[in-house]
Order: structure tokens, then C-alpha cells, then sequence
């Protein structure tokens, strides 16, 4: 019996790389036109849109009247379109993005005939260990990738990819690439192209992809798959898809494969592609939180109120924010014009979730029953209560003032104040209206927060004020967990609860990096610097909310390649880092400031945490991943033919871990993507601040030989990837004697998911740039009133948001254990309510009850629940 081979024609069309977006619609405009005849007038029988909306979606904006055409090839079966709106990043963008991806790329194909039911991402640096879950989730239990499987894990082409909570899917791995099957159209060597796509096999169904990047269609497909098959008396090719190449193949014959792809074994996998353009690293993370933790669940909790929930207004971030999360876009390997553009996106994207926010608090806050001048309004937007420091300003006729929460006063801690003007403005200041001068005073102040709700504060003006802060000579701060002490260009951390005592904890490593905006190398001549903070300006502020010590300095580092090659530092570059202790918190905050002027170099983070380790944890979209802080394969990769050095640098989305039976360290970050344990002992963690490189690709690099990634026919340069500009740097360290995913992804949501606030006041028209705007207040008064609270200290909260499927909320929770089972604890609602458990399409999976608590019952190890309250 003949071995057949399923052609499956497609093409691989990249949203922007070092091209720009713009510039390849041009391509699509009419390639779309090739695509729909030759599919007309039985040239071809199917075509693969690349299992992406987002360039349907910008083609239909523009040629709306070929959308019943595109419908009825899709209806057909003869084109294939979707499920994603983006072929996303897999490792460094939160769950809640993907599923928002997969959302909007179903929703807009289901309007214009269905979509493709298989995961389908040719091109993802790395597959995700969560990826199975999702697409069970979304009903797809198929999927088609390339890059990351480990020799070592399977050399098989067809198995079945397991999440840790059981989910699988069936997946086609396309060891050489989507582009294989051109040499069915340039080459005549048909048997060695089919020794190429036979090799790892499970059975005599072979697929064949034939496209490549932007390709046009192939009209003479079918007489290559001729010619060939007069050739070949062993295989039979046929036109084909994957639907099909899927139905041939017997699943219970297939080894089951579970974790994540990440190894570079068998193609590039450019594990050292999450510090590139840290500046957009920094906003996509920023954007994420303030869409998932804030926009989204205040849409529910406005809703609740009588202000409309705005589907649309969110899809337009989305799909924003889901095009600057495709592979390339997300990794920074483009031109500097693509990046440009990415950047546009980015900020359209902050302005549109920024100001939504706004109004909503503002609406809200003006709304309520007993609106009284200088109430100050703060929304939580997490579904369980918290007690936070919060950074707030106020603006008022007095320099001073008390904060009143039920007729007690609140201690806060004042950090600026400023003077300003209401009336007109003049050239000559002294003509201003003296009467309308007021004070803008920021300050934090500690707030009890009801779970999703909002709770008011009231600010009195007085004549005289209180001492509240002071700035302190020493070079210590200190609450009741840590001590932080400067001397000597060393920063010490003592953990108060243990008494040890970790000396020059948290230094800079400065490194040369001759690689590209695909994978860090270091240059063939380096001079790693360890950077300390000799002579820094130290200033210590302590109050009865925050104590803070500020260092300011310079580095002196080599200005390019050429200097570090030959030993010399001529440049300097300033830095301030701030360092803070909350009271009551058992978090280390440190701020990062840098001006960056140099060339060609790597910066990290290095914080000691003296746990000698074998393995880091990490979190993932939904879950926990383990790794090896040395490759099996570290000295030996270059015999095997690998294609880059399975250096352990590896992505993280919000933490790292090192922890054994009696301590534990973690690193948190806001926008920092990867990191390295390092050391003598394997107990440092390395957290990767950025990389200053100015090439999209280079060849014969140390750690990637041969040729270029990207275009391996000509140097593109990339002088904006230097990132000669300021940058700023979060990241977070916790001490504990033990470690606990769920509550350290807890303690994460509850430090950086700011708290929106608003003033009732009219003086200062510019606290934000809506407040300028005239609102009317709603017709019927909002309140304070409980929605939900989630009580668990085993799972995960993920998301709350409007279903996209008609009335209802949901609200998603996930275990974040790798292995242990757990109960998933309460979810209390103000009122009795109907609820069903659906999947991540909104779908039901089980039957409606109705209670006014609902119990989540038992969790597998990762496993995803979604709850719709109706």
C-alpha cells in the first residue's frame, strides 16, 4: 500500500517583522484576490489563511464587499480561516491575553463562516506547557507547530501533548519548518523529499505544507503532485488539509507527551529573545494588568451600577494589544519602522484602557447618593478584600489636612506637595488671580478594600499640620520582616524573622552581547563587569507607611564592543535605584532608574539568594513550570547538530523561585521576561534588566553559529534596539520559609494591581485628561454594594469579565500547582444566583445551580475553571 502524503497549501503571512504591517497589506490586498479565484475556478482545492483574523479583519475593513465571497469559500470548506485573531507568543504573555487571542480571532470567524478547529501557530518561539488546556478549553483538540520539541522527549512527528491536568491534544509537529514543501515546487528530487517529511513518522499518512512567508499561490501545485507521483511508486501525494491529514491518523497508536517545547535540538528557538526591546517587554505587561486586573472587572462592577458594559471598547484594545503579542512583534526581532509602529500600538492601546478607567471611577464616584466636596473614592477591582499602602494625590485651597475614614482619622504619609493655579494662565506669574491658587499633595495612605467594590474616604482641610515623614541620615531602612543596609558600595538584606543575613544581595552585572534582536551571544572578546554602588548619593526617607533609601550614581561602562575588547570604560551611564518597606509587608520593593548610553551590551540583575538549587520555578499562562538550571546538553550540543546552545536562559511571566525544605526566595517583576540562575552554587537569580544590541540578525554568533536568523542575505541594522534612552526597571524580592504558588501569585496581584481613585473636587480640571470633560452623573445613584468575594488560598484568580455569549459574568480561577490536586475553596456572593461552570468559550459544562455561595469543589494540578454567574 502507498504512503500518502497530504499537500496541504498555505501561506505563512507575518503581521509585521522587519517589514512593517502597512507595507505587507499592500501584498495581502491582492493576494486575497489569487486566493479567492484560484479557489473559484478549482485551481486549487483548499488553502490555509495562516490560523489568523487579524489580517482577514484589516482586509474586510477595507474590501467589505468581498466578505460574502470570502464567507462562501469558508462555508465550503475550501479556505480555512482562524482560530487565531494572532499567532501569539506563547511564553511571555499572560493566559488572559491568549484566551482574549483565540476570543476574538473565533468570534470574528464565526461571522464570516467558522474557523480552523486546531491550534495552529507554525512559527511560535516555543510551545507552552499550558497550550493543551487552552485548546480543550476553546473545544479544539488538535494542534499544528513547529519549533522547541526535544529530541531527548520524542523524535516522533505525530503524538498526543498532555497538560498536567489531563487535557490533551492531538499534535501534527512539523519538524522542518512550514516552509518544507516548497521543494515540491523548486526541486525534482522527489524520494529526498520524502526521506525529509517521512523521518519520525507514526504511520504511512505523511503531510507536506507547502507555503512560506507572504507566498503567493502555487498554480502549478498540481502539476508538481504529478510529476512527483510519477516519480514515486511507494507514496501517493494529494491535495489536502490538515482536517483531513488529522482524520488518517489513529490516536491510540501515539505516545503521550507532556510539558513544555522549548529546546533548540531541532530548530532555533531563541531562548534569549524575551530581554529584546525591554521597552515594549515593559508596556505590554503594564497594559495586560490594567485590562485583566482593572478595566475588565470594573466594566462588571460598573455594570452593576447602570453603566453600560462596552464589549466593543475592549475588543478595540485587545485586538491592539493581541497584534504587538504575535510572535515576532512580541519577541522585538523587526525592523526599527515595525517597532515604531508596535510602540503606536502601545500607546494607543495605554491611553484607550488608561482613560476607560477613568471615566469609570469618576462616573461612579460622581453618581453617589451623598456626593460631598473632597471625598476621595478608591475602587478594588481584585474579587477579595486587601489592606494596601496606596500612592494618591489630592488637590485643595489648604496646605494642610486630615484624612477621615467613619470619624476616625487615617495616618497617611505625605511625599510632595506642589502649588498651582486655577485662573488663566499669564506670561508673567505675578499677574496670576491670587485667589486661585491651590495645593496638589501626594501622599500614600493605608485603605481597607472591600473585595470588588469601592469604599470613601473623607479629606478635611485644617490650618496646621502634623508631621508625618522625615528623611533620615542613616543608610538602613527597616520593618518588622527586613533590614536593608548600605555601606560600602554593598547593599545587606537581614531577614528579621530568621536572622539571616545575606551580604551585597543585589548587584549589576554588565556584560558585552554580540548577538541580535533574536538571542543574546557574547562577543568573542568580553569584559564582564560586576557593578556595584561605590560612591552613590544614599538618601534615606522614613515615615509611618514607607521607608525608602535612594541611590543615585553613575557607572562607568565600555561605550561599544571595540572599548570592551580592549579593556576600557569610557562611559558613563546614571542610575538611581530606590529601594522600599511597606510596613506590614513581607515584600522588598526596588525601583530601577537607568540611563542607558552605551553599545552592545547586557544588563542584569543578579540578587543572591544562597539556595544552592537544581531547579527554578516559574509561573506560566496557567500554571507552574520546573527547569533544569543546567541543560543535560550544555557541552555537548554542537556534536548533536543542535541549532543554538541550550543556554539556561529562560522566559518568566511575573516570578521566579528558588526555595528548599527551610527557605525560599522569589523574584517578582513588572515587564522583566527572563531570567538565569547563576553562581558558583546555582544560587543566584539572574533577572535579565535588557539587551542593547543593533542588528535584526547576525551570523556565527558564539551561541547561535552559522547564518542569521531573520534575513540571512543581509545585515538590516537596528540602532533604536540599542535602547540609548531611560529606562525603568520593577522588580520585587520576597523572603519565606516556605514556598506556596498560589500565595506568592496572590501576593503578586495584591502589589501591583494599582488602585484607581478619584477626587470630588472642581479647582484642578487636570488630575486626569478627562476630568477637563463636562459628566452628568447617572440618573440613579450608585452605592457601595458587595458583587462577589473568592475565598481560596489554593487557587489562582485569573480573570473577571462580561461573557461574550449573552448575560452573565464569569470569573476564572485556576490551581497553580504542578502536581498537587487541592480543594478549591468559596466563591460568596451578595445575593442568591444562578451559576454554571463553562469552558473558556463561555460554553456550559455543567447544569445551572443556584446559591448564594458556590463551592468550587476539587482542582486537578493546573487545571482551569470558569464560573458564570447569572
Amino acid at each position: 500500500m502507498k504512503k500518502k502524503v497530504h499537500v496541504v497549501h498555505h501561506t505563512h503571512w507575518d503581521f509585521e517583522w522587519y517589514f512593517t504591517n502597512h507595507e505587507s497589506f499592500v501584498q495581502l490586498s491582492y493576494h486575497m484576490d489569487e486566493v479567492m479565484s484560484a479557489l473559484e475556478n478549482n485551481l486549487i482545492d483548499f488553502y490555509l489563511l495562516d490560523g489568523q483574523l487579524s489580517i482577514v479583519d484589516e482586509y474586510l475593513q477595507s474590501f467589505p464587499e468581498q466578505k460574502e465571497r470570502l464567507v462562501q469559500l469558508v462555508k465550503a470548506e475550501k479556505l480555512f480561516i482562524g482560530p487565531w485573531y494572532t499567532q501569539t507568543d506563547e511564553l511571555i504573555i499572560a493566559g488572559e491575553s491568549i484566551v482574549r487571542n483565540l476570543d476574538l480571532g473565533m468570534t470574528i470567524a464565526n461571522e464570516l463562516g467558522g474557523y480552523f478547529k486546531a491550534g495552529y501557530l507554525p512559527d511560535s518561539f516555543g510551545q507552552g506547557k499550558d497550550m493543551p488546556k487552552i485548546y480543550q478549553g476553546f473545544g479544539l483538540d488538535k494542534t499544528v507547530f513547529w519549533r522547541g520539541v526535544p529530541n531527548d522527549v520524542t523524535e516522533d512527528r505525530e503524538f498526543m501533548w498532555q497538560s498536567e491536568d489531563g487535557s490533551k491534544v492531538l499534535a501534527s509537529n512539523i519538524k522542518n519548518g512550514y516552509f518544507v514543501g516548497v521543494g515540491l515546487i523548486y526541486s525534482d528530487d522527489a524520494q529526498d523529499l520524502m526521506d525529509v517529511i517521512e523521518s519520525g513518522a507514526t504511520s504511512d499518512q505523511l503531510v507536506l505544507p507547502v507555503g512560506g512567508d507572504q507566498r503567493y499561490i502555487d498554480f502549478d501545485l498540481r502539476e508538481r503532485i504529478e510529476l512527483y507521483n510519477n516519480q514515486l511508486d511507494d507514496y501517493e501525494l494529494v491535495e489536502s488539509n490538515y482536517d483531513l491529514f488529522f482524520d488518517s491518523i489513529d490516536e491510540d497508536k501515539l505516545q503521550t507527551v507532556e510539558g513544555e517545547f522549548i529546546s533548540s535540538s531541532v530548530s532555533k528557538i531563541h531562548r534569549s529573545i524575551y530581554s529584546s526591546r525591554y521597552d515594549h517587554k515593559y508596556m505590554n505587561d503594564k497594559i495586560e494588568r490594567r485590562m485583566i486586573y482593572q478595566l475588565e472587572p470594573l466594566m462588571v462592577l460598573a455594570e452593576a451600577q447602570g453603566i453600560p458594559y462596552k464589549q466593543g471598547l475592549l475588543d478595540r484594545i485587545w485586538k491592539l494589544l493581541s497584534k504587538n503579542q504575535a510572535h515576532d512583534s512580541a519577541g522585538g526581532c523587526n525592523s526599527d519602522k515595525t517597532n515604531k509602529i508596535i510602540m503606536e500600538r502601545f500607546i494607543e492601546a495605554d491611553q484607550l484602557s488608561y482613560s476607560a478607567v477613568d471615566y469609570l471611577t469618576r462616573k461612579i464616584a460622581e453618581s453617589r447618593e451623598e456626593v460631598k466636596e473632597n471625598d476621595l473614592v478608591f475602587f478594588n477591582t481584585l474579587p477579595f478584600s486587601r489592606k494596601e499602602i496606596v500612592k494618591c494625590s489630592v488637590s485643595l485651597m489648604s496646605e494642610d489636612f486630615d484624612l477621615v475614614s467613619n470619624g476616625e482619622k487615617l495616618t497617611y504619609q505625605l511625599i510632595e506637595t506642589k502649588k498651582e493655579n486655577s485662573g488663566s494662565i499669564r506670561k508673567n506669574p505675578e499677574e496670576m488671580d491670587p485667589e486661585k491658587f491651590y495645593y496638589i499633595h501626594d501622599l500614600l495612605v493605608e485603605v481597607d478594600l472591600p473585595a470588588l467594590n469601592f469604599t470613601t474616604i473623607q479629606v478635611v482641610e485644617k490650618s496646621k499640620s502634623e508631621e508625618i515623614s522625615n528623611q533620615a541620615m542613616t543608610h538602613g531602612i527597616e520593618n518588622e520582616f527586613y533590614h536593608v543596609s548600605y555601606s560600602d558600595g554593598m547593599l545587606h538584606l537581614t531577614d528579621k524573622v530568621t536572622q539571616e543575613k545575606y551580604f551585597n544581595f543585589l548587584t549589576i552585572e554588565d556584560s558585552g552581547d554580540e548577538g541580535d534582536t533574536y538571542d543574546y551571544s557574547p562577543p568573542y572578546e568580553d569584559d564582564v563587569l560586576s557593578l556595584n554602588f561605590n560612591e552613590a548619593a544614599v538618601k534615606v526617607t522614613n515615615g509611618p507607611l514607607r521607608n525608602e533609601m535612594k541611590l543615585s550614581g553613575e557607572w562607568t561602562l565600555p561605550k561599544d564592543l571595540e572599548e570592551r575588547s580592549n579593556k576600557k570604560q569610557t562611559q558613563s551611564v546614571s542610575y538611581q535605584l530606590i529601594i522600599s518597606l511597606d510596613n506590614q509587608k513581607n515584600l522588598l520593593d526596588c525601583h530601577l532608574t537607568i540611563d542607558n548610553e552605551a553599545l552592545d551590551h547586557r544588563m542584569r540583575v543578579l540578587v543572591d539568594t544562597k539556595i544552592a538549587s537544581k531547579k527554578s520555578l516559574t509561573n506560566t499562562p496557567f500554571g507552574t513550570v520546573e527547569r533544569e538550571v543546567v541543560d543535560a546538553h550544555i557541552h555537548d550540543w554542537k556534536d548533536l547538530g543542535w541549532r543554538e546552545e541550550p543556554t539556561t536562559i529562560f522566559p518568566m511571566l511575573n516570578y521566579v523561585n528558588l526555595h528548599n525544605e527551610t527557605s525560599s526566595v522569589t523574584c517578582f517583576s513588572k515587564g522583566i521576561k527572563e531570567y538565569q540562575i547563576v553562581g558558583d552554587n546555582y544560587d543566584k537569580i539572574a533577572l535579565t534588566l535588557f539587551r542593547s544590541v543593533g542588528f535584526l540578525g547576525r551570523p556565527d554568533l558564539i551561541r547561535r553559529p552559522g547564518i542569521a536568523s531573520g534575513n540571512e542575505f543581509k545585515y538590516i541594522p537596528t540602532p533604536d534596539s540599542q535602547l540609548q534612552e531611560t529606562l525603568t526597571f520593577k522588580f520585587m524580592i520576597q523572603l519565606d520559609e516556605s514556598f506556596s504558588e498560589a500565595k506568592v501569585m496572590k501576593d503578586f496581584q495584591k502589589q501591583v494591581v494599582s488602585v484607581p481613585f478619584y477626587q470630588i473636587q472642581e479647582m484642578n480640571r487636570f488630575t486626569t485628561t478627562l476630568k477637563y470633560f463636562v459628566s452628568n452623573p447617572l440618573p440613579t445613584n450608585t452605592q457601595a454594594k458587595e458583587l462577589l468575594e473568592c475565598v481560596s488560598d489554593s487557587l489562582v484568580y485569573s480573570s473577571l469579565r462580561k461573557s461574550r455569549l449573552g448575560d452573565g459574568v464569569e470569573i476564572r480561577l485556576f490551581n497553580p500547582s504542578l502536581t498537587d490536586s487541592c480543594e478549591g475553596g468559596m466563591i460568596e456572593l451578595s445575593k442568591g444566583m444562578s451559576y454554571q461552570i463553562v469552558d473558556l468559550k463561555g460554553e456550559a459544562l455543567t447544569s445551572v445551580k443556584n446559591n448564594d455561595k458556590i463551592d468550587l469543589g476539587s482542582f486537578k494540578p493546573g487545571e482551569i475553571k470558569t464560573v458564570k454567574l447569572f
